[in-house]
C-alpha cells in the first residue's frame, strides 16, 4: 500500500555520503514543519531503489559518490521519475562539463555546499516553486558558455524586451524575488513573465530557457 503524499510540505529525498553532511542536513531538514523527509541515502545504489518508492518532490544530490557517481545516478531516476527535480548540492565545481553534464542529466539546479543552509533551503524552495537555482559562480559559467555563442536568427521579436530582462537576470542565477526587486515589478508579475518566457521557448525551467535562446 502506498503511503499518502503530504501535499502541505516539500518532500524532499537526501543522497550523501559524506556522515557530517548526512547528520546536519537530516537535523535541518527533519525538524523543519516545511519539508518532508522521506529519505537519506549515503549510496546512489539504495537511492536508485528506494526513490521511486518514496515519491519525493525533490531530491538533494551530491554527484561525488562511490559505486554510481550522481550525474548517473540522476539521469536514471530521470527517466523513469520524470516528475522529480533534482538539486545538485556539492563542493566541486571546477570542472565545467561535468556542470553542463549534470544540467544535461536532468539537475534543475546546483548548488555548491560553501553556501550554506540558509541559500539551500530558499533554493529548495524556490525549485519547489518551478525556479532553477544555481550559486553565483555556477551561473557564471553557464553566462561566460552561452556567451560564446549569438542568439539564432528570428528570435529577435519572440520575447518581449521585458521577458528578455527577466531572462537575462535569471541566467546570472537570481532567484525571483531579486529579479522583480531588480526590475521594480512584483512577484506575480515576475511569475507570469516567467511563464510566458517557458510558453514561448517550449521549455520547462530555467536551464533550457537560456540554453534555447542562447543556441
Amino acid at each position: 500500500m502506498v503511503a499518502e503524499r503530504n501535499e502541505t510540505k516539500i518532500l524532499l529525498a537526501i543522497v550523501e555520503n559524506d556522515p557530517l553532511y548526512k547528520q546536519a542536513l537530516e537535523s535541518i531538514f527533519s525538524l523543519s514543519p516545511e519539508f518532508e523527509l522521506t529519505g537519506l541515502w549515503g549510496d546512489t545504489e539504495t537511492a536508485v531503489r528506494e526513490i521511486s518508492r518514496r515519491y519525493p518532490h525533490i531530491v538533494l544530490m551530491d554527484i561525488q559518490l562511490p559505486v554510481i557517481e550522481g550525474i548517473a545516478c540522476i539521469r536514471k531516476l530521470k527517466k523513469v521519475n520524470p516528475a522529480i527535480q533534482f538539486l545538485v548540492f556539492t563542493d566541486y565545481d571546477q570542472d565545467d562539463e561535468l556542470v553542463f553534464d549534470a544540467f544535461k542529466a536532468g539537475a534543475t539546479g546546483y548548488l555548491l555546499k560553501k553556501d550554506g543552509p540558509e541559500l539551500l533551503i530558499k533554493s529548495i524552495k524556490e525549485l519547489h516553486a518551478g525556479g532553477s537555482p544555481m550559486s553565483r559562480s555556477i551561473a557564471r559559467k553557464l553566462i561566460n558558455f552561452f556567451g560564446r555563442y549569438p542568439a539564432i536568427d528570428g528570435k529577435e521579436h519572440l520575447l518581449t524586451k521585458r521577458e528578455e530582462e527577466v531572462l537575462a537576470l535569471l541566467s546570472e542565477g537570481k532567484m525571483y524575488k531579486e529579479v522583480a526587486a531588480w526590475l521594480g515589478i512584483t512577484m506575480e508579475t515576475t511569475k507570469k513573465h516567467i511563464k510566458h518566457i517557458y510558453s514561448k521557448l517550449e521549455v520547462q525551467n530555467r536551464m533550457e530557457a537560456v540554453n534555447k535562446w542562447r543556441s
